[in-house]
Parts: C-alpha cells; structure tokens; sequence
C-alpha cells in the first residue's frame, strides 16, 4: 500500500471502477480495484488499519459460509468494512470449485451468499469473484441471469471495457513471490 501510495495510484471503490470500465467518468492516471478475497480475520485486524492510513477504500469478496469461523471475519467485523467505504461483495456460500457442481448447487452457492450480504448489510452486492478463479459456461449463465455487473477471475492483468463484464482480469499478489515481480506487473500494465 505504501508503494501504491507513493507511486500515485488511485484506489477506487466499486461504483467509481463501474463508471469507469463503462466510460461514465474519467480514468485517473493510475487507478487500482483493490480486492481480497475469502474473508480473513486479517482483512479487519492488519489490512483496514493500513488502507484507513492511506483512506483507501477496498472490495472484500466474502464466502459467508465461513463466517464467524476460526480465522474468518465476524459480521460485526464486516459491517465495520462497509462503514470504512469497503465494498462486501459474494465469492460464495463454501468457496467450492464450481465447475465441479451442478448448475444448482452452483446457484445456490452464488445467490445465497449475495442474498445473506444484502441482508446483512441492506446494500447491493451485484459483484463476483470465482473461487479458485474457476467457472464454466453454467456459472457465467447464472451470473448473467441473476444480474450481476462485474465477476473477477484469476486471469493476470488489469480489467479492461475490453473483456467481457463477467470474466475481468485481476493482478493477483502472490507472497511467495518476490515484491518486484508485482511490481512488473503492475508497471507493465501501466504502461500500455
């Protein structure tokens, strides 16, 4: 965060991310959708402190299944998320490997995660991240049917208006490896 702070990039919120992958607004000259998925304790105790320092706002893509499990965000830590301008968003019940369920098994993972947020945190959460980066054409008609704007894979390199709404890029930080290849990623991507 520091790095994206001293290199000027622009964190965005969900809403500013949709209006600019749909042209709606201006791009600033280095925005990023800063995502994290599952739901880790950690997002609460370690991440928010360090993005309320920079007043970065962030998306948490949460599998509410695993809720007030060992390691896992509580409600009332999520519900503070949302308070601190983080987009909650579904990446489903169980965090399965989708393609290996039924269509609907997979709807019922995907809608009854997005149904308990909304519930929950009486907002939209019209937003997706595959577990594991996995889907197949099933996952993407359900998505398209219960009308989600925006899915997130696994795919390395930025979201672009290019790629299809339900299938945009992501640069993925990987710690097990070195900071600088990151980096390379993210310049790269910066600079075409």
């Amino acid at each position: 965060m520091d790095y994206l702070a001293a290199h000027h990039y622009t964190p965005l919120t969900l809403d500013e991310f949709a209006s600019v992958l749909s042209h709606k607004q201006p791009s600033a000259a280095h925005p990023v959708l800063l995502t994290f998925d599952d739901g880790y304790a950690n997002n609460a105790e370690v991440v928010l402190p360090i993005l309320w320092k920079h007043g970065f706002p962030a998306t948490l893509y949460v599998s509410t299944g695993l809720i007030h499990t060992p390691g896992y965000l509580t409600w009332p830590q999520i519900r503070e998320l949302s308070a601190a301008h983080w987009d909650i968003a579904s990446h489903t019940v169980t965090h399965p490997h989708l393609p290996r369920l039924s269509k609907k098994a997979q709807r019922a993972e995907i809608l009854a995660a997005r149904a308990r947020i909304e519930q929950e945190l009486g907002r939209p959460a019209d937003t997706f991240a595959y577990p594991y980066g996995e889907y197949n054409r099933a996952t993407l008609r359900i998505l398209r049917k219960a009308g989600f704007r925006y899915a997130f894979t696994t795919q390395a390199g930025w979201a672009s208006s290019d790629q299809p709404p339900l299938e945009l890029h992501r640069i993925v930080v990987d710690s097990q490896k070195p900071f600088e290849d990151w980096v390379q990623q993210l310049t790269d991507a910066t600079s075409t």
